[in-house]
């Protein structure tokens, strides 16, 4: 019973940092207004696209209602008395017109798509940070792509709601529509970032988007009634339905986001928590209670990188070829350049063997385990990781380690008669 409880705990807990690292990270990305911006630019481009894809439509399928199977996109995507979307088709269809207005109208399109592109780019490469300059091309491109993408797919659920009408049930048809906009979304995280996430990290954070969304549209459902709220608000309702649902969104689309960089980072992202909550004791700002309850102890991930060791134990010798860096979670840790000779000693919640990977040179002293030691044995990656991702706690690693390397140079000079300056671990 004890194990049971104590493995729920644990996944309970597991959840909880996963959810408050997305959350946290959110806010600090300022999303929220990236995906206010991505619906502005998605309503500025849905009339221009939804007609041109009529027109694409009739062209191909002139035998086929364009306005009826079109409309029927709308009512299961946005809203049915939003607008009169049939109505629109059917008036631009029968007065189409080429030339100069045709030219200015692909051109609004376009430049809604801009818009559009622009807000999602600018939003994914908050999350997805890289140093590595941006591909001018592919920034011009995406939209176009972009749009082109929405055009077929509004093309594509038209037909198999036109074709499959006839034997395919309401609820059966939107689970497809919801479908495709996954994969569409899990295209979207995979392709337009600079430096987009791993495949199985997009496919989680897309997943997340879209029974999020699908959870916003249904749960609604169960407590509204469509004809009275219609039969009150009429048009304006309509539309105040229609915004809701696109920045709700955009909101989890930019959410599903942020939880693709957390699944993909979960151990730089833990790893960088478990040292904010360990610093508080040395003058920054302390924690929140519920960041010392889930991120104050290594476990679930970041056990892999414990290791122990008795008093007495030696950690690394001088000259060995090793670039692991270690973080102490208790005890205390001697440094010597030789045998006999003690340079230093690291208390817990600080870092050793840095240096070494830093100058990417062999140990140039020994540590020894002074007391019983538990630590963290990073990896170069994870701890390069962990300074690019958190500029915050890279800051405190930073001037933590610089003043430890001030005070054991200070000794060194002490010790050196000759004033020579000597490096360690």
């Amino acid at each position: 019973m004890i194990n049971k409880r104590g493995a729920t705990v644990n996944i309970a807990k597991g959840i909880g940092r996963n959810v408050w690292l997305c959350l946290i990270d959110f806010g600090k990305n300022g999303l929220a207004n990236h995906a206010a911006a991505g619906a502005y630019g998605f309503l500025l481009s849905l009339t221009p696209a939804m007609l041109v894809a009529a027109s694409v439509f009739s062209a191909i399928f002139p035998h086929l209602k364009t306005a009826d199977v079109l409309g029927e996109i709308v009512f299961l995507g946005f809203s049915q008395n939003a607008f009169d979307i049939e109505g629109t088709i059917i008036r631009f269809l029968t007065n189409f017109n080429t030339g100069l207005v045709g030219v200015f109208s692909l051109a609004s399109l376009f430049w809604a798509a801009i818009v559009l592109a622009f807000s999602m780019q600018r939003g994914l490469n908050s999350i997805f940070t890289d140093k590595k300059p941006i591909n001018t091309l592919k920034s011009w491109l995406i939209p176009l792509c972009l749009e082109l993408t929405v055009i077929a797919v509004v093309i594509i659920f038209a037909l198999s709601a036109y074709l499959t009408h006839a034997f395919m049930k309401r609820w059966l048809f939107s689970a497809f529509c919801f479908v495709g906009l996954g994969v569409l979304t899990f295209g979207v995280y995979c392709a337009v970032p600079n430096s987009p996430p791993k495949w199985k990290s997009a496919l989680f954070g897309a997943t997340l988007c879209i029974v999020s969304y699908a959870f916003i549209l249904v749960f609604p459902n169960l407590f509204i009634n469509h004809e009275r709220y219609y039969l009150i608000y009429g048009r304006l309702g309509g539309l105040i339905s229609l915004l809701a649902r696109v920045y709700f969104f955009f909101l989890f689309f930019f959410i599903g986001a942020q939880f693709a960089f957390t699944v993909e980072f979960l151990d730089v992202l833990l790893f960088t928590k478990l040292i904010a909550v360990n610093m508080d004791e040395k003058g920054w700002k302390k924690p929140f209670f519920i960041e010392r309850l889930l991120f104050s102890s290594v476990e679930g991930r970041l056990w892999k990188y414990r290791c122990s060791y008795k008093e007495g134990e030696i950690i690394f010798l001088k000259g060995e070829q090793s670039h692991t860096i270690f973080y102490i979670l208790s005890g205390e840790v001697g440094v010597y350049l030789t045998a006999d000779n003690k340079v230093a000693s690291i208390m817990e919640h600080n870092f050793f063997g840095e240096i070494g990977y830093v100058l990417s040179s062999i140990r140039s002293a020994a540590t020894k385990a002074e007391t019983d030691l538990v630590v963290m044995a990073l990896p170069p990656a994870l701890f390069n990781a962990a300074l690019q991702i958190d500029k915050n706690t890279g800051n405190k690693i930073i001037e933590t380690l610089s003043k430890r390397l001030q005070d054991m140079n200070d000794k060194l000079l002490k010790l050196d008669g000759k004033g020579n300056e000597a490096q360690l671990s």
